[in-house]
């Protein structure tokens, strides 16, 4: 015989005092507990009716309160069903047992939970930075909610215009905002296309994603070519990061983080291949003279599974903490080169890769193929990158057109 009751955990709360929601079982003598993924205060709790208390202020809480007691009775049922299921099956069954085919058979209905595997799992894959960005939305998310989870169907068009209401008065700016709610639309889509959320609830049909035009962050050709010419013979660290820079760029923009996990296993004959950390597209770019020379000051290439760049020394430690470090670094040292070149705009690592989509602009290659080169996934992205130089291309153009 089961028992099963649902409680409020007494040892655990979050910061508001809240205590988590479980179902506790006790089998043979053994207690476990399934979490329901929703905290109450325990005036909030009835423990004779094992439920929320339908009392609130707000028409919202209370009926997120219903909705609540819902979840509570489906998740209820579903336990019970387990049971009964492996009681048919006639033999012993532990208690292990019963949470494994809790596991297999739980529907992740919720925002949180399946933003938190979904984030778990870009970790797993080795997708830090893309985890981490997962993570951080979520937890904007979660604070505007008060910690309060939700159903995809609750996620509508006013929770997402509230949303950006109260990320507003936090003062983020528009492109943080742009950045969150991506994260949300994006766990929205993966709900739908996994059968976790419907269609018809989506709330960004109607809401639209704003952005602002980023701040030039291009170079022109020949500031590139003297920071080339530069003589660091005796700056190593200066010369590791420019020479960084200068492989960004002959490589079409290539990411810092894709530069610090480059192996010499990726270089195969004449060419370079490797997975775009961020997106996970593959690449292949053909090797440069200069590009080979950059290489070969830093590698020798016989050990396949060395770094090209000595920026993740210790394979065994956390390889994601040492490239952030590399890149700080080396944003670092970029700056003061830019001074150096006497340049308009802080130089990072980022501006190879604007410079790389702003020079092919203005030589005429058309965005389709910058777009493909960049490894974006729409020119609609690409088109950002570009507008933030295109007012200098105007403005030339304007001086020619009026020059009477």
């Amino acid at each position: 015989m089961v028992s099963i009751k649902v409680r409020l955990l007494p040892y655990k709360k979050n910061k508001k005092g809240e205590h988590p929601i479980v179902i506790q079982l006790i089998h043979n003598r053994k207690r476990s507990i399934i979490s329901i993924g929703h905290y109450l205060l325990p005036k909030q709790w009835d423990p004779e009716d094992q439920n929320a208390i339908e009392k609130a202020k707000t028409k919202d809480e209370l009926l997120y309160l219903k909705k609540l007691n819902i979840l509570i009775a489906e998740k209820v049922n579903s336990v019970k069903k387990i049971i009964v299921d492996l009681e048919q099956i006639g033999k012993p069954f532990s208690i292990d047992e019963i949470l494994d085919q809790v596991k297999e058979h739980r529907s992740i209905t919720t925002v949180f939970i399946y933003g938190e595997i979904v984030s778990k799992k870009m970790l797993e894959a080795g997708r830090t930075g893309n985890s981490k960005y997962y993570v951080a939305s979520l937890t904007a998310f979660k604070k505007f909610r008060n910690y309060k989870d939700l159903t995809f169907d609750e996620l509508n068009y006013k929770m997402i215009t509230r949303f950006e209401e109260h990320l507003q008065k936090q003062q983020c700016k528009i492109n943080t905002i742009a950045a969150y709610m991506k994260v949300i639309r994006a766990l929205c889509n993966g709900a739908i296309k996994e059968g976790l959320a419907k269609q018809e609830y989506y709330p960004f049909s109607k809401y639209k994603i704003k952005h602002e035009k980023t701040t030039k962050r291009a170079i022109i050709k020949g500031s590139i070519s003297e920071m080339r010419q530069l003589d660091f013979s005796n700056r190593p660290e200066l010369e590791l990061a420019r020479n960084i820079f200068l492989f960004s760029f002959y490589c079409r923009g290539m990411s810092f983080v894709d530069i610090a996990n480059l192996q010499a296993k990726n270089i195969i004959g004449e060419r370079l291949y490797y997975s775009r950390n961020k997106t996970n597209q593959k690449f292949t770019i053909r090797l440069t003279e200069p590009m080979l020379e950059i290489i070969k000051k830093y590698n020798n290439l016989d050990d396949p599974n060395s770094y090209v760049f000595p920026m993740i020394t210790n394979i065994e430690g956390d390889t994601y903490l040492q490239y952030q470090n590399a890149m700080r670094l080396t944003n670092k040292k970029l700056k003061i080169i830019g001074k150096m070149l006497g340049l308009s705009i802080p130089l990072t690592t980022y501006v190879s890769r604007h410079s790389w989509a702003t020079i092919a602009k203005r030589q005429g290659i058309p965005t389709a193929i910058i777009s493909e080169g960049l490894g974006h996934e729409t020119e609609h992205t690409t088109q950002i990158y570009l507008d933030s130089f295109e007012n200098d291309v105007l403005d030339d153009a304007n001086d020619l057109i009026t020059d009477i």
